[in-house]
């Protein structure tokens, strides 16, 4: 798996989470240690964890639905939100299928972005997919 579409000069972009278990947020820690890493990764995570190539772009994510305090009229409804809690550029990859080296920049205060948001521990987004979220601002 490559993290840059053939035939272009353009890199994937990473949101990951750091919640292990969906609870025990991990966020500081990565940012203290300049680690990215996966608890008992599915095979599909670890070969996304191997794909990843010093110089990708990484954002630590955290999803959520918010009705209140949203910046637009949202009519009542939910909407999906996405927390950037962590930015940085993958500086390493041991090739474990487990974690990766990061440097890091923390936002503050966090930024959100709405509507276009994934769950998944991994999503590796690559310029140009239709549909996606660009990673230009990260």
């Amino acid at each position: 798996m490559n993290s840059k579409p053939e035939g272009t000069g353009a890199r994937a972009c990473w949101f990951v989470g750091a919640a292990f278990g969906g609870t025990d947020n991990q966020t500081q820690r990565f940012l203290d240690e300049g680690i990215w890493e996966l608890k008992n990764p599915s095979d599909k995570e670890s070969a996304l964890v191997k794909s990843m190539v010093p110089g990708d772009r990484i954002a630590i994510k955290s999803t959520y639905v918010r009705k209140r305090d949203l910046p637009f009229d949202n009519r009542g409804e939910f909407v999906s939100v996405m927390a950037i809690k962590g930015i940085g550029a993958v500086s390493g990859n041991p090739g474990d299928g487990l974690r990766v080296q990061v440097a890091w920049n923390q936002p503050k205060p966090l930024r959100e972005w709405y509507f276009y948001t994934y769950r998944a521990t991994v999503w590796r987004v690559l310029p140009g997919e239709k549909g996606r979220i660009g990673c230009g601002n990260l």
